[in-house]
């Protein structure tokens, strides 16, 4: 025998399927251009001046630490990686991207053919 809903089970479920309504009757949600701005924008973050002088100045004081002996290894690369996958990161993604698209899937003809 089935025990009936519970109230907070049954004001979860009707939460539920409002939100999904709501999100099927928005589609502005949808578009990529919301995407694409809150991407940007947040590239732009990671990438402005203030940053990368907070950077310069970790990679400099690491490696005067590294120079003197007085440095934890693991702290010397963790800042090193950080601070290429930062401000690497869009380099880093688009040579992926352009090699994946040269790729291709077909092996190269050994002997061409004779017209």
């Amino acid at each position: 025998m089935t025990q009936p809903l519970r109230h907070d089970t049954l004001t979860r479920q009707i939460v539920a399927v409002s939100l999904l309504g709501g999100f099927v009757l928005a589609p502005e949600l949808a578009s990529a251009n919301v995407l694409d701005n809150f991407g940007n924008a947040l590239l732009g973050i990671l990438n402005n001046t203030f940053l990368r002088a907070i950077a310069i100045v970790a990679v400099i004081a690491s490696g005067l630490l590294a120079l003197g002996g007085r440095i934890q290894w693991m702290a010397f690369i963790s800042v090193m990686l950080a601070v290429v996958i930062i401000f690497g990161s869009a380099g880093i993604v688009d040579y992926i991207r352009n090699n994946s698209a040269t790729a291709s899937l077909e092996a190269p003809a050994v002997v061409a053919s004779i017209a």
